[in-house]
């Protein structure tokens, strides 16, 4: 039974539908509005602000926006910004863009909070572009944009790595606002650091009076991301000092510092803090410090975390697995496989690159061969091309160069340049210069302005004292203008 009025009057309605939106019963809510309709209840602007908020609960299940849009009309709300505001917010919640610029459009007198709502819309449907066309549009039409303006303008500079808008947006708080407040701040200082201006993002913070955990993860991670281990750690010391306690994203970007600077010292350290203060529960930090211990070199401090792990995901057995495979240790990890499969997991693509990286670092084709098998037939997963390339990059390393020659013209995708430089480079190891020849020829015309590709062409014909084929590579490569580079390691590469 619902427990709605016996008294038709819109006030105790309003109040019967608002106490079952604030029990999170938005199924009874938009029951009650429907009851109250055939009452003849005469329905008001908070009525239609009631059944919008239970439509954006019930998202993605149900989708009558229209139907409501058509009500407001119907009643003689659609001059209210309050409704239309609703409207547009729901629209977008539903992913509806198009709906909600027209709400937009076709209210008369907007405000504030509905120039927000649709630049918001557009940032949080991953259009930064236009949520930024949207604030210059504010502009021009004589709005200044507030605070939360600002905040929803420098993510969507942030997601682009806009400096430039981002930098101008700045400078128009500065020019226009009477003082940024820490969300802004906070917002500024992601922006720069998104933007690699790691200076303008360190002023800005020590320009602050009043840090909160935001601001602290914010420079940080900035600092992780633009691969500045040094400094992120001495910003989580001094953090530690002025005795702030980091949320879960502040700790993950420590970790992540720290395996990035393969420092198994500094990785005991950062285990030790997550564990005094209750951070290695929580099972995002412990797969985190999984990865750290055994990308630090200490592979049984990895399966001791995970052993004591209460509560795992698929995370937490790619994490482990990964780390087995980095140490050579494939049977092991095809044992946490099999057993990760026992206790109910699925494995998913990323699991698959893992437990075959395993196998290829151990040299065991069968188990290989059997884990790509597998990922078809009995999980009903699609191999991307690392996956393949994994295979042929384990084949060539065991010696099975026709093998390996064999797969790569089975596969039911085209070759990568990284899979024929695997196998160009295995028929040198086993002096197959014919076939080399003939791969490096294909690979060439597949990635004509790779310089990497031009090196190894270059080393082939040197390798078997053709020094005047070298010089006609080097001459091909100064014609089309092709730098020399350090060649890098690809994903399946030696």
């Amino acid at each position: 039974m619902l427990p709605l009025p016996i008294r038709d009057d819109a006030y105790r309605w309003n109040a019967a539908l608002r106490g079952l939106l604030d029990s999170n019963k938005p199924w009874e809510a938009i029951l009650g509005f429907a009851f109250m309709r055939s009452r003849g209840v005469g329905v008001d602007s908070y009525a239609v602000l009631f059944l919008t908020k239970a439509l954006s609960l019930l998202r993605p299940l149900i989708s009558p926006v229209g139907r409501i849009h058509s009500l407001v009309i119907k009643v003689g709300f659609q001059s209210s910004v309050i409704i239309q505001t609703s409207l547009l917010k729901t629209y977008s919640m539903f992913g509806d863009l198009q709906a909600a610029c027209k709400v937009f459009d076709d209210t008369p007198h907007k405000d504030f909070v509905q120039w927000n709502a649709l630049i918001s819309s557009y940032q949080q449907a991953g259009q930064p572009q236009e949520a930024v066309r949207v604030a210059c549009s504010m502009v021009k039409e004589n709005f200044r944009p507030n605070q939360v303006t600002m905040v929803i303008v420098l993510t969507s500079c942030s997601q682009r790595r806009d400096f430039a808008n981002g930098k101008s947006v700045h400078g128009y708080a500065l020019k226009n606002l009477l003082g940024l407040d820490a969300f802004v701040h906070n917002a500024l200082i992601h922006m720069y650091c998104r933007c690699g201006c790691l200076a303008s993002a360190r002023k800005l913070f020590e320009m602050m009076n009043c840090r909160n955990e935001v601001t602290w993860a914010s420079m940080i991670g900035g600092y992780t991301d633009n691969n500045c281990p040094h400094e992120a750690l001495f910003l989580f010391k001094k953090m530690e000092c002025e005795n702030v306690m980091p949320d879960e994203v502040t700790v993950l970007s420590v970790i992540s510092m720290c395996t990035k600077l393969e420092s198994l010292e500094l990785a005991e350290q950062i285990a030790g803090y997550a564990k005094k203060n209750g951070y290695q529960e929580t099972v995002c930090i412990a797969n985190a410090l999984i990865d750290m211990y055994s990308k630090c070199g200490d592979i049984n401090k990895s399966c001791k975390i995970f052993n004591q792990m209460t509560n795992k995901n698929v995370l937490s057995w790619t994490a482990m697995i990964q780390g087995l495979a980095l140490h050579g240790k494939g049977m092991a990890a095809l044992t946490r496989f099999i057993q990760m499969q026992r206790e109910g997991f699925k494995p998913d693509e990323i699991l698959f690159l893992s437990i075959m990286n395993a196998c290829n670092y151990a040299g065991m084709v069968p188990e290989g061969g059997q884990c790509l098998k597998s990922m078809v037939g009995e999980f009903q997963l699609m191999p991307w091309i690392e996956h393949y390339g994994i295979m042929v990059d384990l084949l060539c390393r065991t010696g099975h160069l026709q093998q390996a020659f064999d797969f790569v013209l089975g596969m039911p995708m085209k070759p990568d340049g990284a899979i024929w430089r695997t196998l160009i480079r295995a028929c040198e190891e086993q002096e197959n210069i014919g076939l080399a020849r003939q791969l490096m020829e294909l690979l060439i015309k597949i990635e004509p302005e790779n310089s990497e590709n031009y090196v190894m062409k270059s080393n082939l014909h040197a390798a078997i004292g053709e020094w005047d084929d070298v010089k006609h590579v080097r001459l091909d490569m100064g014609i089309r203008e092709i730098i020399k580079k350090h060649p890098g390691w690809s994903r399946i590469e030696r």
